[in-house]
């Protein structure tokens, strides 16, 4: 039983990376339910032959981080929530009254979300306890950290080789999602996710490769020392684990993480230095040799894309364009409104949306800073509760780095110093902690870093210096049967609803379909449910069918069961106040109001708000809710042109929903145009250019749509009095004095069209229409 408990673990340190890096359903699922097999597992190996249960570091701290997990997911009375969590009352209220005041609320804003994080944080906590357990004898401790390094190594060759032949296939079979614009690293869609497990198990090869270093006697000729350095026991290790170290680093290069590559250097640094700390005697020789083969090996590739990569994070006068810092300082107010007890974990995706001031339509599914996020999902509480169990076993890392005197002890107590610290510092930019693979790997870490300082490579009486614990603490492992169960239930279920929802999803509602679809389409929906039961969707979906055949009391119902389910998705509440309109107008209003702001997806939410506002003649709202959206999403203008077209909305209107951009202006000045209506193409590409004091930067073809617009409509004068006023602001763009070329040039006034053709070719040489112009002058 004790070798199949091993056998697991390993399975589940090579299966996790492989399995694209465990951030599917199927893959985390499939990754829970093995921690909890091999603990139960562990359980029986160790009842039958009497183990030790070992005192682990940091058992109390995260256990405690648990159990506030877990009291996130009980609902308590609304009052009591109020009382204990204003912000997380405030997510509720909305809904409260609808239900009576009587439904109990949790302290997260979505339980779903909350409950799977708790389910995954759990099976990292099992297997942080499980990794000491086993690895407490050498034999087992010594494997693992080979097989860890082997596989680092070929994840990385991996990765290099497909970067080469196939950068956005996965595994060249599985393409990687559309949004992830750098391309698939190894079995990670993210760049910085592969470059963050990197980060943790380089370290490994690094010690090993330290290991197996071949003593040399200096006292010999040069002859001699290399003579001996090739044949020495060993020196084989040392030469492939020496490749296989540049391998990994070189691949976190090309990958072109930003964040990896600054933690995984800062990261070799740290290491050396520990090293060096502990007087080891490796010698000067070999990190110059390390560090040369990198740079030569990241030379081969080439260092463009790796500097353009960096050059992007900052615009031309310096400051910084990457949106991380937006969302950063989105969430300072989210934090202070969730202080204490934080939104509930996992549930960053729903709550983000509110305070997000980035104009755009991306979802942030995560805050890009490990420290933030906990702050936000866990608030103080749950914060300094990671933030103790951290700390503790970084403490116990260093006070066994002093008193270990084992040399394969002390280099693998700083290589899990340094894995724990690159990730912490890559924490700082990204959301390594949320990735399957990488979550797991860093409790792996802090268990190996655990058992190097304990584990006894010889021994005669006990294998470890971690004391024991009372025997009745067995017990404890039973615990993983609950945990397996409801492993299976949640993740199971989700996964068979979502398979029923998909074959519902094919058919479109209407009222003409037979009593037969309708009736199976419910029970579909009622299975659904039942399997899945803290999915909003769901219900969300049964409410509509139950209204398709006009039976509104029960599609009420269900409504507002999915918005109890996810109080944060706006469709559920818009779709409530939509219901409220014609008995209490007031709090219809406020739900598709707060419906919008609350919304994942604001785009989709925009225009049945503002249609509803102007069904209700609150023209100013509608309004002032089209300017607010067209700013946020420009990238929708179409669509907003099409519903000012169908509105009854003045010229003042329209000037005061259309932001004061000049894009947006020439773009609803086309869309006249495209629909025939001159005059008002004209009035609004004219008046685009009164803005231009309002960007950061001057685009000619402001100018050049003008300039177009009045050809086309053989508006010659005004054409030309365009280019003039281009002229003034650009000066140095060519083709503005080209075209003024060809305009005096018609107009037969040779010595003016020279002018400006020499003009135009000062500031380009090598354009040779220029040259041709001049010549047939």
């Amino acid at each position: 039983m004790r070798s199949l408990s091993f056998f697991l673990f390993i399975f589940i340190l090579v299966f996790t990376p492989l399995a694209f890096a465990s951030v599917e359903t199927w893959s985390i699922a499939i990754v829970e339910c093995l921690i909890f097999l091999t603990a139960l597992s562990w359980f029986f190996t160790s009842h039958r032959q009497d183990e030790p249960i070992l005192r682990i570091p940091g058992i109390l701290p995260l256990s405690l981080l648990l159990l506030w997990m877990f009291l996130q997911l009980i609902p308590l009375p609304p009052d009591l929530v109020k009382l204990l969590a204003p912000a997380i009352h405030q997510t509720y209220a909305p809904i409260l009254d609808l239900n009576g005041n009587n439904r109990w609320i949790p302290l997260t804003v979505n339980q779903k979300s909350s409950l799977l994080e708790w389910i995954r944080l759990s099976s990292y906590a099992v297997f942080y306890i499980l990794t000491v357990q086993l690895l407490s004898r050498s034999e087992a401790f010594t494997k693992t950290v080979k097989i860890i390094a082997w596989l680092a190594i070929g994840i990385a060759f991996l990765t290099i080789i497909q970067r080469l032949t196939s950068p956005r296939v996965i595994y060249w079979f599985r393409p990687a999602p559309f949004n992830f614009h750098s391309g698939a690293a190894g079995p990670w869609v993210y760049q910085n996710h592969y470059a963050g497990f990197m980060e943790l198990v380089f370290p490994l090869v690094l010690a090993l490769f330290f290991h197996y270093r071949p003593t040399l006697d200096y006292h010999q000729n040069l002859r001699s020392r290399i003579a001996s350095l090739f044949s020495s026991p060993g020196s084989n290790l040392h030469f492939f684990l020496g490749f296989g170290a540049i391998l990994i680093l070189v691949s976190v290069f090309i990958v072109l993480s930003r964040g990896g590559i600054i933690a995984i250097n800062i990261g070799l640094i740290f290491f050396l230095l520990l090293l060096a700390g502990k007087r080891a005697k490796f010698g000067s020789v070999l990190p110059l040799v390390l560090f040369s083969s990198i740079l030569l090996a990241v030379t081969w590739f080439g260092w463009d894309p790796i500097l353009s990569k960096f050059h992007m994070t900052f615009t031309e006068t310096g400051g910084i364009s990457d949106n991380r810092l937006i969302v950063w300082l989105d969430c300072v107010p989210m934090i202070r409104d969730f202080l204490f007890t934080g939104t509930g974990f996992g549930t960053f995706i729903h709550i983000y949306p509110q305070y997000s001031t980035i104009p755009s339509s991306f979802i942030f599914d995560h805050a890009h800073n490990d420290y933030i996020e906990l702050l936000t999902d866990g608030g103080i509480i749950g914060f300094l509760l990671a933030a103790w169990f951290v700390v503790t076993i970084l403490v116990h890392g260093f006070q066994r780095l002093r008193s270990r005197r084992e040399p394969y002890s002390i280099l693998i107590i700083i290589a899990g110093l340094t894995a724990i610290f690159s990730l912490l510092l890559h924490s700082a930019s990204d959301f390594n902690m949320h990735n399957g693979a990488n979550g797991l790997y860093f409790f792996f870490l802090c268990g190996i870093l655990i058992s190097a300082g304990n584990t006894r490579l010889q021994y005669h009486t006990r294998s470890t210096l971690l004391a024991p614990v009372s025997a009745r603490w067995r017990w404890a492992f039973l615990g993983a049967v609950p945990l397996l169960f409801l492993t299976l239930t949640v993740q199971g279920g989700i996964l068979r609803a979502d398979n029923l929802y998909q074959q519902m999803s094919r058919i479109y509602l209407n009222p003409q379909l037979s009593e037969q679809i309708q009736q199976r389409l419910l029970t579909t929906i009622n299975k659904a449910i039942s399997l899945d039961p803290l999915e909003g969707r769901y219900p969300y979906y049964k409410g509509n069918l139950l209204f398709t055949f006009k039976q509104r009391d029960p599609a009420f119902a269900n409504y507002l069961q999915a918005a109890n389910k996810d109080p944060l998705e706006g469709v559920y509440l818009q779709r409530l106040g939509m219901f409220l309109t014609s008995t209490n107008m007031d709090k219809a209003a406020h739900l598709m109001a707060i419906g919008y702001a609350r919304s994942l997806n604001k785009e989709k939410l925009i225009f049945t708000w503002t249609e509803w506002l102007q069904r209700m003649n609150r023209n100013a709202e509608a309004i002032a809710a089209l300017h607010q959206g067209l700013s946020q999403f420009p990238n929708l203008a179409p669509r907003f042109f099409a519903q000012l077209a169908i509105s009854p909305f003045s010229k003042e209107d329209i000037e005061a929903i259309l932001p004061k951009k000049v894009a947006l202006w020439i773009q609803y000045g086309q869309f006249k145009e495209d629909r025939g209506q001159i005059e008002e193409a004209e009035y609004y590409r004219r008046h685009a250019l009164d803005f231009i004091d309002r960007e950061k930067s001057v685009n000619p073809e402001y100018f050049l749509q003008l300039y177009s617009f009045y050809q086309r409509q053989k508006r010659i004068d005004e054409a030309v009095a365009v280019l003039h006023q281009g002229i003034e602001l650009l000066p140095d763009y060519a083709p503005f004095h080209l075209y003024l070329g060809d305009y005096y040039k018609q107009k037969n006034i040779p010595y003016r069209a020279k002018e400006e053709y020499e003009q135009a070719r000062i500031l380009e040489p090598d354009n040779e229409s220029i040259l041709e112009r001049l010549k047939a002058l």
